[in-house]
C-alpha cells in the first residue's frame, strides 16, 4: 500500500542524498526535509482513513444514497430512541457496536438486527490507545468483539470501524486475517463537540450530500435529540437515506 511506497521513497531519497550531497552545506537540511515529508505522510495516513494509506477503507457510497452510521453503542435510551426514529422514517443504518456494551444490552443489539440494520465491530473495549496495540493484542481485541456480537445476534460480522478512526500496519494485517472490511465516513458530524441539537442539525443539513457516509454516535443525547429534525430537513432538501431496499447490497454485507 501507500505506506510501503512512502518507506521506499524515503529510503531512496536518503540514499541519494548521502551519495550526492554528503559534502554539501545543506546535507543535514536535506535529510531533515525528506524525513519531515515522510513523517507528515505517515501522520496523515494514521489520522485520515480516506487516504487508504495502510489499508483500503470505504469512506463513501457508489450511489446517491446517504448512509447513517452510529458508533459507541448500544446505549439503553439513546439507541432505542434512534431506532424508533429510523423505523418511522424507513431508514436503515449501520451500528458499530462496542463488544462490552453489547453484553450489557443484548436486547438492543437484537432489535437493531431484527429491524434490518447492519451491525459492525467497533472493538470490544474501545480503548483510545488501540492504535498502539501490538498485532497480537489487537487481534485478540477484535476477535473477542466478533465472538460477542455473533453470540448475541447470530450474524457473522464483516464490517469494522476503528475507534477514533486511526489505522496503522497492524490494523491492515489483522483486518485482512479476520476478513473484515474497514468502514470510514465522508461526513463527520462532530456530535462530540456540538452539544446543542440545533447547532448539530445546522451543520449536518448544510453539509449532507448524496453518496456520503455520515458518522454519528448513538451513545450521545445530542445525536438522538437532533436526528428527527435532521432527517426531516435533509429529506426536504432531496436527500435519500439508505432504506431496506439497498442496505442489503451496501458493502455486500
Amino acid at each position: 500500500m501507500k505506506h510501503r511506497l512512502n518507506i521506499l521513497l524515503y529510503a531512496l531519497s536518503v540514499t541519494l542524498i548521502c551519495l550526492f550531497f554528503r559534502d554539501n552545506d545543506y546535507f543535514i537540511l536535506l535529510l531533515l526535509g525528506v524525513t519531515l515529508i515522510s513523517f507528515i505522510a505517515l501522520s496523515l495516513g494514521v489520522l485520515f482513513m480516506q487516504y487508504n494509506y495502510f489499508l483500503k477503507s470505504t469512506t463513501e457510497l457508489s450511489n446517491n444514497r446517504v448512509l447513517l452510521t452510529f458508533d459507541d453503542g448500544p446505549h439503553p435510551t439513546n439507541t432505542t430512541k434512534i431506532l424508533d426514529i429510523l423505523a418511522k422514517e424507513d431508514i436503515k443504518a449501520v451500528f458499530f457496536i462496542i463488544g462490552e456494551k453489547a453484553e450489557q444490552y443484548p436486547q438492543i443489539v437484537k432489535r437493531i438486527v431484527e429491524e434490518g440494520h447492519l451491525i459492525g465491530n467497533h472493538s470490544y473495549a474501545h480503548n483510545n490507545f488501540m492504535s498502539m496495540y501490538s498485532k497480537g493484542r489487537l487481534r485478540k481485541e477484535l476477535v473477542k468483539a466478533q465472538e460477542t456480537l455473533y453470540k448475541i445476534s447470530g450474524k457473522h460480522i464483516v464490517l469494522f470501524r476503528p475507534p477514533i478512526g486511526y489505522t496503522n500496519p497492524n490494523y491492515a494485517a489483522v483486518l485482512k486475517d479476520l476478513k473484515l472490511k474497514c468502514i470510514g465516513w465522508t461526513l463527520r458530524s462532530y456530535d462530540t463537540v456540538h452539544k446543542e441539537p440545533t447547532k448539530l442539525n445546522d451543520r449536518l443539513v448544510s453539509m449532507t450530500k448524496p453518496g456520503q457516509i455520515v458518522l454519528l454516535h448513538d451513545n450521545l443525547d445530542v445525536s438522538a435529540n437532533a436526528l428527527r429534525t435532521y432527517v426531516s430537513k435533509a429529506k426536504t432538501n432531496g436527500i435519500i437515506f439508505a432504506s431496506s431496499l439497498d442496505i442489503k447490497t451496501i458493502f455486500d454485507a
